[in-house]
């Protein structure tokens, strides 16, 4: 369907409508005392307006043949895609079914043993945190001490002072 390049297309070729405007703005133009010129104007007005009628048919016709294409189509698409979400429940159901109590029951331990873990740790630090809060308590309620810790150191005694003795018994 390979047209001349001139030509401007939309769903009907504009350059033989244009041709027609021009035709006919002449016809306007011209005298009516040729009437045969008239005559073979409106003869050619004619048949373009046929060829026009013509490409309109033509155009019909393959749009509706591109049109009953698809119909097929949509109904293989759809019937694609039906078995496609079959094979995706069919899939779903396997691994759900895969899946059985015992082939969870190591995990199922593993996670028992961690919240056994998890509540002696628990129950461990609420001890040490009362611990703490009694040590606290403590150090709160005792009087500060008043006597140094480190005793005071006596001058010592001359090297000529002698020891003192042991009283006797009597």
């Amino acid at each position: 369907m390979v047209k001349d390049i001139e030509e401007e297309y939309e769903l009907v070729p504009l350059s033989p409508l244009r041709r027609l405007e021009k035709r006919l703005e002449r016809l306007e133009q011209t005298s009516l005392t040729d009437t045969s010129s008239i005559f073979r104007e409106i003869i050619d007005i004619i048949r373009m307006n046929q060829q026009i009628v013509e490409e309109l048919v033509k155009a019909n016709n393959e749009l509706k043949m591109e049109i009953s294409k698809l119909p097929p189509k949509l109904e293989e698409l759809t019937s694609e895609l039906k078995e496609l979400i079959s094979f995706i429940k069919s899939s779903g159901e396997e691994e759900v079914a895969g899946i059985t109590a015992e082939a969870v029951k190591p995990l199922v331990e593993k996670l028992d043993e961690m919240v056994k873990t998890n509540k002696q740790l628990a129950e461990k630090n609420d001890s040490m945190l009362e611990l703490l809060e009694e040590i606290s308590r403590k150090m709160k309620t005792t009087p500060p001490l008043r006597k140094p810790l480190i005793p005071r150191l006596l001058p010592k005694p001359p090297a000529t002072a002698q020891p003192l003795k042991k009283p006797e018994p009597i």
